[in-house]
Formats: structure tokens, sequence, C-alpha cells
């Protein structure tokens, strides 16, 4: 048991001065996502809170609020209910939602760095894909599904600056833009630091249990990149994220080495980050805000669309030739052989 402690110490440490490493490269993200954010996250606020009626427009708008927004946990859910107290339709509230955990600029960089690009990528077609199976769910279950709390002009989160700027010149060379700009980034990096922590100590155990026998054994308990074994890791890795219970950001060293000991298939992997829209924190404010019984039936179609979201992403890939499980070098090159092979070269 102590070799075992003192093997996780050690891989936590790694995993520490690994992720660390990355500050320094994460810097043009945060760096790209706090100007986006500055310049147009008030615009596309206003435009998705003036749209109360459905339509695919609507929910484009919804997802680029999300991209241009924060993935902290309480930030994202509160900026959600705001919408939904504004009679925003909750098939693009939900869309806001799993945007802003999944397809932040700086969420995309650190999983692009972290994993490599074909995760980064996969994640956002397995978001898009989970946005399209809650909204279907949505309509099939009734308009009504979610009852939205009394009609209110919705608030900006407070979390996010308030200043507005009309023009990239009033950002750029303004004191006042460049302050929005760094409090921005510095309130995400203040929210997720401690989930990162937890999901790097997290991570050595990971790792430390990958040397163990009965890890080997469990992890190729329904073989490789088989489907019964897509199935079984989309299904899991949902309940294994809430039980986590980490925000978007501590999940990455957590799936980091998940996916290093062949803990989790590339479909669990993508399952796994999709589910941070049903943190333990969502659950409770899904139940205040709709009710017990509408709670259970959003987690219960978020939950699925997780899983389908996760197989969904790994079939996309398939469907063009490979696995998701090549480095991103490899991974390029693959894609350029078989866009020339298509033009005939």
């Amino acid at each position: 048991m102590l070799t075992f402690v003192e093997q996780a110490g050690f891989f936590a440490w790694e995993l520490f001065k690994f992720m660390t490493f990355f500050y320094v490269v994460w810097a043009p993200g945060f760096l790209v996502s706090g100007l986006l954010t500055s310049r147009y996250h008030r615009t596309w606020w206003n435009a998705v809170a003036r749209q109360t009626s459905l339509g695919p427009k609507g929910l484009v708008r919804a997802i680029g609020l999300g991209i241009v927004g924060s993935s902290g946990l309480k930030a994202s859910i509160n900026a959600t209910l705001d919408l939904l107290k504004g009679g925003v339709p909750s098939s693009h509230a939900l869309a806001f939602l799993i945007a802003s955990r999944n397809m932040t600029i700086h969420f995309w960089s650190i999983f692009a760095l972290s994993l490599g690009a074909e995760f980064a990528t996969g994640q956002i077609l397995g978001a898009l894909v989970m946005i399209a199976i809650v909204t279907l769910g949505i309509y099939l279950l009734d308009t009504e599904f979610l009852e939205t709390p009394a009609c209110e002009r919705p608030q900006e989160n407070r979390a996010m600056h308030s200043l507005t700027f009309p023009s990239w010149r009033s950002l750029l060379f303004s004191f006042k833009g460049w302050q929005a700009v760094l409090r921005f980034t510095g309130g995400e990096i203040v929210h997720f630091a401690p989930s990162l922590v937890v999901g790097i100590l997290l991570g050595g155990f990971i790792f430390s249990a990958g040397l163990q026998t009965w890890w080997r054994q469990f992890a190729d308990l329904f073989g490789h990149a088989t489907l019964l074994s897509d199935l079984t890791n989309s299904v899991v890795a949902p309940f294994l994220s809430s039980i986590a219970s980490l925000s978007p950001v501590g999940n990455l060293p957590v799936i980091h080495a998940l996916f290093k000991t062949d803990g989790l298939s590339y479909a669990g992997i993508i399952s796994f980050c999709l589910a941070s829209s049903i943190h333990p924190k969502d659950i409770k404010a899904y139940s205040k805000a709709f009710g017990r019984k509408k709670a259970l039936a959003l987690i219960g179609t978020l939950y699925v669309a997780a899983v389908l979201g996760g197989l969904g992403s790994t079939w996309i890939y398939a469907a063009l030739g490979f696995r998701p499980s090549l480095p991103p070098v490899k991974l390029a090159s693959k894609l350029v052989r078989t866009l020339l092979e298509y033009l005939g070269f």
C-alpha cells in the first residue's frame, strides 16, 4: 500500500509538471479567449437574450455565446438560469451550457495540447452531437419540457465583465480593454485551479493503478476498440465523471491518465468530458429551477446525450477511415493523404 501511494505521489508530481509546462503554451489561448470574450460576449448575450422563440439561428447564437463565455461551473450555470428566467427557449439555454463547458477557446487549447488535436476536435464534434440530441429530446418530450421561472429580463452573469467594446480599436488601445481581458483570464484560472489540483492528484492515483495487474485485466475486459468496449466506456464514463465532480479543466489530467493507462477508450474520454453538464452542482440547480420530476428527465436526457456524443464523435472519425488514437502529426498526415487520393493525386 505504501508503495502504491509513493507511486501515486510520483505520478501526480510528474503530471503537475506536465500541466504546468503547458501554462506557458496556454497563454496565447487564454489571450485570444479573453480578447474575443471582451469584444463579443455582451453582443452575443444580448442577441441570445432577445431570442424567445425556437429556431436554428437562436441555437447557433447560443453556441456562439458559450464559446466566448466562461467554462466555470458556477458562471455557466448562473448564466443558463438567467437566460431561462428571461424566456429564452430551454433548448437554446442548454446549448449555451454545453458549449460553455466543452467549446470555450481556452478549454479547447488546453485539451489539444494535453491529449492531442484529434481529442479536442472530437470533443467539439461530441458537444455538437450532444446539443442536437438534447434539442431533439426537448422537442419530442414537449416544448414545455422545462418550465422556465417567471419571465424577467435576463441579467448578464456578474462573473463576466460588463464593459462594452464596440470596436477592436476601443478594446486593444484602452486601459479598460486590457483590464477586462486580464480580469476574465484571472477569473477563469482562479475558478478552475482548485479542481485542477484535485484532478492532478486523482490522475496520479490512476497512473499508479495502471501498473497493477488487476487494472490491466479490467482494461482489456471487452477488448480494444470494439463496439462493446466503446458502448461500455461511453455508458460508464459519465457516471465516473459525476462521481469525480470536477470542473471541465479539472477533468483534463484525469482523462489524460485514464487514456494513457487504457482505463477509458476514446469514446469514453469524450463522454467523460461531456458529462460536465451533469455535475452535482448542476443537478441541484436543475432541481430548484424545474422541480424534481423535470430535473430527473433533464438529467436523463443529458446523460444519454453525453453517451451518444462520445459514440457519435468516434463514429464520425470512423467514417473518415481511422480510429482517434494517433498522434496529431500522423493524423494530419493521413488526412492530407486521404484528401490527395480523393483529388486524384
